[in-house]
């Protein structure tokens, strides 16, 4: 079975991309001698005035390449993108949906964390499934609202649903937590957060695509809920479960810049979520009549 994870990255995420890989490669000694792995990554340079910056882009660049090295327990594709061909993460995605070969696709955003166990426990849940097309999620804390309970770890239930408390969670202490004990659960509908170490089958990726209009960022994960959810009406194999007893969760607590005052951003985050927003739900009505 060959997973390939694939990582949007900015610039200013380098280091917590670095925290991430050391995961991997930790999680790489739990992992049966069948199981290959790619790691996918894009570096984004695009989204940074270089001439108005203190730091230069080659800095970003040696640093990336010498990350790499650690993934000497894997298959590598370490991408620079500076033409403007990968602005966000939708066009990563679609670009690595397009083009794999692999049998699962896993999104892993760079603010994730995670137990190293983790990769293991996916991989080989997905072995046990029959569908053709599934999603397998790891539960998380308390989210904002109680439509996320249905991945929601149940010794996370006595926490009070609203952000405040979530953004003040330590992800630190959350996966530092004992592995429990660990079921692969399906549920009755399709809810998980587009890069919190969700894995897809590769043909159900392909199937739903990533379309063009959705432009480089925004609303990628609802696509897929919803074209999911037709697929089940449709009476497709479908199904997505939650490996119960491990946790992801976002890191807000520290998600601090360090590059701040060296790096001019191009923040055009609000403009991609627009056009993603403008144009789910003609992509939509297209999927309903392809399939």
């Amino acid at each position: 079975m060959i997973t390939q994870i694939v990582i949007h990255l900015l610039p200013h995420e380098i280091d917590w991309f670095e925290w991430q890989i050391k995961q991997l490669k930790q999680g790489s000694y739990y992992l049966e001698k069948e199981d290959k792995v790619i790691i996918d990554v894009t570096l984004n340079l695009n989204l940074v005035d270089w001439n108005q910056s203190q730091l230069p882009k080659q800095f970003f660049i040696d640093k990336f390449f010498q990350i790499e090295k650690i993934c000497d327990w894997c298959k590598t594709q370490f991408i620079i993108d500076e033409k403007n061909k990968c602005l966000g993460c939708n066009d990563k995605r679609r670009e690595s949906i397009r083009s794999s070969i692999s049998d699962n696709i896993l999104y892993l955003d760079s603010d994730i964390f995670f137990p190293p166990e983790i990769l293991n426990y996916i991989i080989n849940s997905a072995k046990l499934i029959n569908y053709d097309y599934y999603i397998i999620s790891p539960q998380t804390v308390r989210m904002w609202d109680s439509s996320w309970d249905i991945i929601t770890g149940k010794k996370y239930f006595s926490t009070p649903a609203n952000l405040e408390t979530y953004y003040n969670n330590d992800p630190f202490h959350i996966i530092s937590n004992p592995i429990e004990e660990i079921n692969l659960s399906p549920i009755n509908q399709f809810k998980f957060g587009g890069g919190w170490f969700n894995l897809f089958s590769t043909k159900l990726l392909k199937s739903t695509d990533m379309p063009d209009s959705l432009g480089p960022y925004g609303v990628d994960d609802l696509y897929v809920m919803i074209c999911c959810d037709i697929m089940k009406q449709k009476k497709y194999n479908i199904q997505q479960y939650v490996l119960e007893g491990i946790t992801v969760i976002e890191n807000f607590k520290y998600r601090w810049n360090p590059y701040k005052d060296y790096l001019y951003l191009i923040d055009k985050q609000s403009k991609f979520r627009m056009q993603a927003e403008s144009n789910i739900k003609n992509e939509i009505n297209a999927f309903i009549n392809k399939i």
